[in-house]
């Protein structure tokens, strides 16, 4: 009876254990304000690492971690978040997340393929002291409008004796997707403001991206833009995507700021007589802010 009784008090001494640990658990759980931090790591053309750092807001009574979460952008794997560890009753884990440039741009073009709606989701495998109780998946639908950079580009007419071709817009649609190129077709609408047409013969186009040519295009058929008034051009421009993951890599180095540079040529005859013109370049600034929008979308 003796032995019994101590060791009736050893288990309810335990139980009173386990149900305040438990307690204290679920407290710090359901009242934990999540945040996420890090700074970039190495950034290269071939992979972009990111130390990542979670910070709980109070200490966890558990021991463990994110051994693997995978990380998949259009059904394509693009990264790894490696070795995120919880100790017992620390405020904080630290792990790497390591993505690899290329498959990011195979995402890209699916993402593409699908008119710019895909998903991201989250493939987690984990443990808790020691047994694998953290299994599961997530996922967020991404929609995007890239194409949105270069549609609206706008470029004024100038000159004297003859004024240069006005562009007022140039809307695009997305066209074939290739191993190394991305298709991108575009209507660029012309106002002459001449007293005479001008029978456009050639356009050259081009897109840099912190000084790296990432794509080219050209004119698709002649038109001639009558004197005074608007015109439309068909042009085809090939995104070279074997550059991408240098630019992604200097973007990031550049502390998430691109420039992007769109550059136009336009060939016209002016009383039989072939004139090139080179119009004004358009200067765009591309900034991202990626550990915030980790942070908000944690934080939903």
């Amino acid at each position: 009876m003796i032995r019994m009784g101590v060791l009736g008090k050893v288990l309810a001494v335990i139980s009173l254990i386990l149900v305040l640990w438990g307690v204290y658990l679920g407290y710090a759980i359901l009242t934990m304000s999540p945040q996420i931090s890090g700074a970039w790591g190495h950034v290269d053309e071939n992979s972009v690492e990111l130390d990542i750092n979670l910070y709980f807001g109070k200490p966890l009574p558990i021991s463990g971690g994110i051994e693997e979460a995978e990380i998949y952008w259009a059904g394509i794997k693009i990264g790894t978040l490696k070795d995120l560890k919880i100790s017992f009753l620390k405020e904080n884990a630290r792990g790497v997340l390591v993505l690899n440039s290329n498959e990011v741009i195979n995402a890209l073009k699916e993402h593409i393929r699908s008119g710019e709606r895909s998903e991201v989701e989250i493939k987690i495998r984990g443990s808790i002291f020691g047994l694998p109780l953290l299994r599961g998946s997530f996922s967020q639908p991404l929609e995007t409008d890239l194409l949105s950079y270069i549609s609206d580009v706008s470029i004024e007419s100038s000159g004297d004796l003859i004024e240069t071709p006005a562009i007022e817009g140039m809307p695009s649609q997305w066209g074939e997707v290739k191993e190394d190129i991305i298709v991108i077709l575009s209507e660029v609408k012309l106002y002459n403001p001449n007293s005479f047409p001008l029978p456009l013969f050639g356009i050259k186009y081009t897109i840099d991206a912190n000084n790296h040519q990432i794509a080219q295009g050209e004119l698709l058929e002649g038109v001639t833009i009558p004197a005074n008034g608007r015109a439309t051009a068909k042009i085809k421009t090939l995104v070279d995507t074997t550059v991408l993951p240098s630019v992604i890599a200097e973007h990031i180095n550049r502390g998430e700021t691109s420039e992007l540079t769109l550059k136009f040529s336009l060939g016209v005859k002016v009383f039989s007589k072939e004139i090139t013109f080179e119009l004004p370049a358009v200067k765009k600034t591309l900034e991202t802010n990626i550990l915030e929008e980790l942070n908000w979308a944690l934080s939903r």
